[in-house]
């Protein structure tokens, strides 16, 4: 049986997003929101080990990239990589950035600058999202509810792993009181109650529940 490689740990992804704040700022890139696993760390007494880190950054071109690359030489074994390119989703543009790096303590790590979120401006995300200080830096990143409707709202093949689930949850019980009806707002104005359900539906037929789910309507 194979073994699974194990995560990076927290740190790693801290000291990277630690580095790459200011120079977004430096090239304009200024409402950069912190997506993923790391903003539900944000939220978390322990921040979560992560393979890669999600930002959403309108903006980022090639001169973003290439500061972005220098600023994580010092950590890496060499000069991280870089590319770009334009797809799609449900017909929808969704520019993608990616940089891709191994850090010093030999783990590999990807960055992912989405242009919009699932195609929609990032604008349309403003109501959902908060502003927190967290590990030096002043970070804009989705609200708990808006985690966790995104966070369901993973799309086939994979769709919502077990640890997936399992990391959910906790997020959930950390958070404690959830505004399932804003988690419900996040869902319809963003049009994913279908894949949501559907993502339950098969959690459930693996004996697999997420807390508060049924408050979805």
């Amino acid at each position: 049986m194979r073994l699974r490689s194990p995560r990076p740990p927290a740190k790693l992804w801290i000291e990277v997003l630690r580095r790459i704040m200011p120079v977004l700022a430096e090239t304009r890139v200024h409402d950069a929101i912190l997506f993923g696993s790391q903003s539900m760390s944000v939220y978390m007494q322990r921040a979560l080990a992560s393979k890669d880190m999600d930002l959403i950054a309108p903006g980022v071109g090639i001169n973003s990239l290439e500061k972005l690359t220098a600023s994580l030489e010092e950590i890496t074994k060499q000069r991280p990589t870089y590319d770009q390119y334009v797809g799609e989703y449900l017909g929808r543009r969704y520019p993608v950035s990616h940089i891709y790096l191994k850090h010093k303590d030999g783990f590999p790590f990807v960055l992912e600058f989405f242009d919009n979120f699932l195609g929609y401006p990032a604008t349309k995300l403003a109501p959902f999202l908060s502003i927190k200080d967290n590990w030096g830096l002043s970070l804009q990143v989705p609200t708990p509810e808006a985690i966790i409707a995104a966070r369901l709202a993973f799309r086939p093949p994979e769709r919502i792993t077990p640890t997936n689930a399992i990391r959910l949850n906790r997020f959930i019980r950390r958070i404690a009181r959830v505004d399932w009806s804003e988690v419900n707002a996040f869902i319809a104005e963003f049009k994913l109650r279908t894949v949501v359900l559907e993502n339950i539906e098969a959690l459930r037929s693996k004996r697999i529940s997420i807390a508060g789910a049924s408050k979805i309507t």
